[in-house]
């Protein structure tokens, strides 16, 4: 954490990050026994943002927590909240590139002077393998500089923010070829030079991808450190309460609305280790399944939240159970169980606002998109126990990927389409993906869950209320 942007700053080292990301490689390709590699493509952390110099060094690097802007964003928001969400789809600006130029504008300028190229986690990552810097709509789209709609640079931030339009990389199609693998990177990685380095999308594009989601109306939910719920949609919609994010996918031509949950994955590592010491995922999942569902009555408030980009604030938690003069049934497997559900009624509640705002804005002619199984990929999907609760609180089916690290998947479909292993990148995402396991609600299951999601939603919104009071 560099002292100039305390508390809320955060880098990472460019340099040891490539060559911990080129070790992995190595090791992944001689575990995996592959001989050959015809093509290489790159997905990363959305928000995550790089700065370069004239002469290809790092000046900043920082991940998608990096909150060093947060009184920029919260002037942004102030000032112009609504037009940036009319433009960009994102909300509140703090998360972004654009505040973060900001930042660097009043507290070090000289970095500004010497930036020659502004690039998002994985345009970097592709800089870094072919020395071009590319990248796709639903990379660009993370920036907070991104006309979503028109799916290019926005002039009128970029004029506003005092942003070089120059130092912004140029926009590709995933699945496109952007260079030709350097001789540098070939050596810290063990290929040859010259394989296709091509265009990916961002981690939850990818992951989209990696699921089969290509069609509009289809939904899928990336759960890893966070949960984005994501519809497909075939033109860019806004949520008039600027709760929900628009963005781009991977494919030309589609949009997706999005209610994030937050750090669901996050919530799951910190409930797994304080249960269990040593954080034994297999165990907590045991342990959570011996609790009934709507776990005795016990509510989970551990991070996980109904989407308000509109509105950000710190929200105070916890776990509550039913207490009586006698002695009640909420013991460790309940308090587990809860912070399963937990993920799950947010998301529910999330997956709701994402329905509401596509229905009302759904063109008279157009045809009713009924709701399909959710498909669910991510480091959580690996949790069978989770699936089932997110089946049984949604109502509805849950198919998984054969392949839970879906974003991975999706970046290796655009570098097959990359490389001409298929004419499009469509026709690579209906090739390679794989099913997994189908998860059916249990009735009654689903019947406990009505009641247990609307008093989790009651109790959440007085959570709300106490939080403006407290913070």
């Amino acid at each position: 954490m560099p002292a100039e942007a305390a508390p809320w700053g955060r880098e990472f080292n460019p340099d040891e990050f490539w060559k911990t990301l080129a070790e992995a490689a190595r090791q992944a390709l001689q575990a995996s026994g592959v001989s050959t590699v015809a093509a290489i493509a790159a997905t990363a952390q959305r928000q995550a943002t790089v700065l370069i110099d004239r002469d290809g060094r790092e000046l900043y690097a920082g991940p998608n927590v990096d909150l060093r802007a947060t009184f920029e964003g919260l002037q942004l928001l102030q000032e112009d909240g609504p037009r940036i969400h009319a433009i960009t789809g994102h909300l509140p600006p703090m998360m972004f590139a654009s505040a973060r130029w900001l930042w660097f504008q009043r507290r070090r300028p000289e970095v500004c002077e010497r930036t020659a190229r502004l690039l998002m986690m994985a345009d970097w990552l592709t800089w870094r393998l072919c020395g071009r810097a590319v990248t796709d709509p639903s990379n660009a789209v993370e920036s907070g500089l991104f006309d979503v709609s028109a799916r290019t640079w926005s002039a009128e931030l970029l004029e506003k923010l005092e942003i070089p339009g120059g130092i912004l990389p140029e926009i590709a199609a995933a699945g496109t070829v952007a260079g030709r693998l350097t001789p540098a990177a070939a050596g810290i990685l063990g290929l040859p030079a010259g394989v296709p380095v091509v265009v990916a999308g961002a981690d939850t594009a990818c992951g989209l991808l990696g699921l089969g989601v290509a069609r509009p109306g289809q939904t899928g939910l990336v759960a890893g450190w966070s949960a984005p719920a994501q519809r497909v949609i075939e033109r860019p919609i806004f949520d008039p309460r600027r709760a929900l994010w628009t963005t781009c996918t991977a494919l030309d031509g589609q949009w997706a609305l999005e209610g994030n949950a937050g750090p669901a994955g996050s919530a799951h590592r910190w409930a797994c280790e304080m249960f269990l010491p040593g954080g034994d995922y297999a165990a907590f999942d045991g342990l959570a399944a011996s609790a009934a569902a709507g776990a005795g009555g016990a509510l989970a408030f551990l991070g996980p939240r109904v989407a308000d980009y509109d509105n950000p604030q710190l929200l105070w938690g916890g776990v509550f159970y039913p207490q009586g003069n006698d002695l009640l049934e909420v013991g460790r497997a309940e308090l587990a169980r809860a912070a399963l559900e937990n993920i799950a009624f947010a998301v529910k509640a999330n997956l709701e606002r994402v329905a509401a705002c596509a229905d009302e804005q759904r063109p008279a002619d157009a045809a009713h998109v009924t709701r399909s199984e959710l498909r669910l990929g991510g480091g959580m999907a690996r949790s069978r126990l989770f699936a089932q609760i997110m089946a049984d609180v949604l109502g509805r089916p849950v198919q998984t990927s054969a392949e839970p690290a879906v974003s991975g998947l999706g970046a290796a479909m655009c570098a097959a389409a990359g490389c001409g292993d298929y004419a499009t990148l469509t026709e690579a995402v209906a090739a390679m993906y794989r099913p997994g396991e189908y998860f059916a609600p249990e009735p009654a299951a689903q019947a406990e869950y009505l009641d247990a999601c609307e008093r989790w939603l009651q109790v959440y919104r007085n959570l709300e209320n106490l939080s403006g009071q407290l913070v």
